[in-house]
């Protein structure tokens, strides 16, 4: 009885969320042209500029019928990690599972409606704050703060959709996503924008918002750590690797005490109790929750929804790397172990990741970008644009490794990675560790498959790997991105072109 109160309270805060970001943005509601004129005066002071700012941020917040947590859970779902879900899995699940995702499907459509929302509304605060004095604001320097959030926050939602809906493996390629620079005030649509101009775009935003954006104030809020962060990943997959590995470890070395790597890992999603969850240092950027909410967060929906796979569990659990004779074991105790089955009642997950149990607080959060993959980020760069293992980008490897418990010179086989690596294995090693660290947080094991076999990454095997040597399905390149949504495909009359075999 207590889990259908539960339910039934969990989605009447799932209605007063919407509501509420409704009412935090209405004037500047992109989609009901009542609203198109109101939106070019709603931002009048550093009031109202504020207030748009928040409604930015409340688009990634989780709803049952928003895109999330489906965009953390649908690039999952295609590595073949995420099952698809204890109450979602239907026809779309076994699409992506299959990889062979549904045009038509809801989640497709939810991810996409909400990702230009989220740009949208960022482009309302930019134009707005913009055209204010300083003498609007309290703190004149807090102007250029706020046009910095929104930057970060735009070239976020064009670096998602690019991620999951355009070639991101491939500049020269012509679908890149539909670039939306300014507010939209009519319905007029417009052509994608190629690969290399939608990365120029996101650096360009980011380059801004490293400047504009407040060094830190509450990790909920786009900073220009979180920027510079991000900037580091967006470098990566462009394949710029010098720029990358450099702009990584700048991060690593220069954000500040508030900035750096938990203790363990089970620290990061613990959060029982008065502790500050939503400002854990590890965090560059998260999605915000209260402390007495049980959705909206990610401890309800991605705990149904993020259900881990047995080849996944038994990866962590017996998977092994040789290098030069020494057995290392991958790692089973970052896993969010949750298999279909699982009773309601039940804990959601056997390890820390997005938990929610009858009659225990246990408080959660989405974690957009954190320090661990900015060490990742740093190992993979730095080994790549030297086409060698260097000290530099061993020691990163290996600092998340002992962060998880691993030994130097321990017998269980869960050990750092020696020097005698090859480059081949430490590619391998880098992959494997994020999987096992970032598992269905936000999809890196699905985007890093489809990285490794673009750039035919050479194996320990000596084979180029292949995405289908972790997800059998994955054959068909034009695959790796999923579809434009047929009903926007229709609503602009053909002028936004669909992706390949779509």
């Amino acid at each position: 009885m207590k889990n259908i109160i539960y339910l039934y309270k969990s989605l009447f805060c799932i209605l007063l969320l919407l509501l509420t970001s409704c009412q935090l943005t209405e004037d500047l509601d992109e989609y009901e042209p009542l609203y198109s004129l109101p939106g070019e005066t709603a931002i009048s002071n550093q009031t109202s500029a504020e207030l748009a700012l928040t409604g930015m941020y409340a688009t990634l917040r989780q709803t049952s019928l928003g895109g999330f947590p489906h965009y953390t859970i649908v690039p999952s779902t295609l590595s073949g990690i995420d099952t698809g879900g204890l109450f979602s899995y239907g026809v779309e699940d076994k699409g992506f599972q299959s990889n062979n995702p549904d045009p038509t499907g809801t989640k497709t459509r939810a991810i996409y409606t909400n990702l230009y929302t989220l740009i949208n509304r960022a482009n309302w605060v930019i134009e707005g704050t913009e055209k204010l004095v300083s003498s609007d604001f309290v703190n004149p320097d807090r102007q250029l703060e706020i046009i910095g959030e929104a930057k970060a926050m735009r070239a976020t939602g064009h670096f998602y959709l690019l991620r999951l809906y355009g070639q991101f493996y491939d500049l020269s390629s012509e679908y890149g996503v539909v670039l939306n620079l300014v507010p939209a005030k009519d319905a007029n649509p417009k052509p994608r924008n190629t690969v290399a101009e939608t990365y120029t775009a996101i650096l360009d935003d980011l380059e801004d918002a490293i400047v504009e954006a407040p060094n830190v104030t509450n990790k909920y809020y786009a900073s220009s750590v979180y920027a510079k962060g991000l900037k580091a990943k967006v470098l990566l997959y462009k394949g710029d690797y010098s720029q990358a590995a450099l702009v990584a470890e700048d991060v690593i070395n220069n954000s500040g005490s508030n900035f750096g790597l938990m203790t363990t890992f089970g620290e990061l999603f613990q959060h029982e109790g008065a502790n500050d969850y939503l400002n854990t240092v590890e965090s560059l950027f998260n999605t915000y929750s209260d402390l007495d909410e049980g959705i909206g967060s990610g401890n309800f929906w991605d705990g149904i929804f993020a259900n881990t796979s047995d080849a996944f569990y038994e990866l962590g659990e017996n998977g092994t790397m040789t290098i030069n004779g020494q057995v290392i074991k991958h790692d089973a105790t970052r896993i969010p172990y949750m298999q279909l089955g699982t009773p309601f009642s039940s804990s959601f997950n056997g390890n820390f990741k997005y938990k929610q149990r009858q009659g225990i607080n246990l408080y959660e959060t989405h974690y957009h970008l954190r320090m661990a993959e900015i060490y990742l980020i740093y190992a993979e760069a730095e080994a790549r644009r030297n086409t060698v293992v260097t000290t530099e980008a061993l020691n990163a490897l290996n600092a998340i490794r002992l962060r998880a418990g691993a030994t130097t010179t321990g017998a269980d086989g869960f050990e750092t990675y020696p020097i005698s690596i090859s480059y081949p294995e430490f590619l391998e090693a880098v992959r494997i560790e994020k999987l096992m660290e970032l598992a269905t947080e936000m999809g890196e094991d699905f985007y890093d498959m489809v990285r490794y076999e673009i750039l035919a990454t050479p194996t320990p095997s000596g084979e180029s790997f292949k995405a289908s040597m972790v997800n059998a399905t994955a054959t068909n390149q034009d695959k790796f991105i999923i579809p434009i949504p047929e009903t926007s495909i229709i609503a602009g009359q053909g002028v936004v072109k669909q992706n390949p075999s779509y």
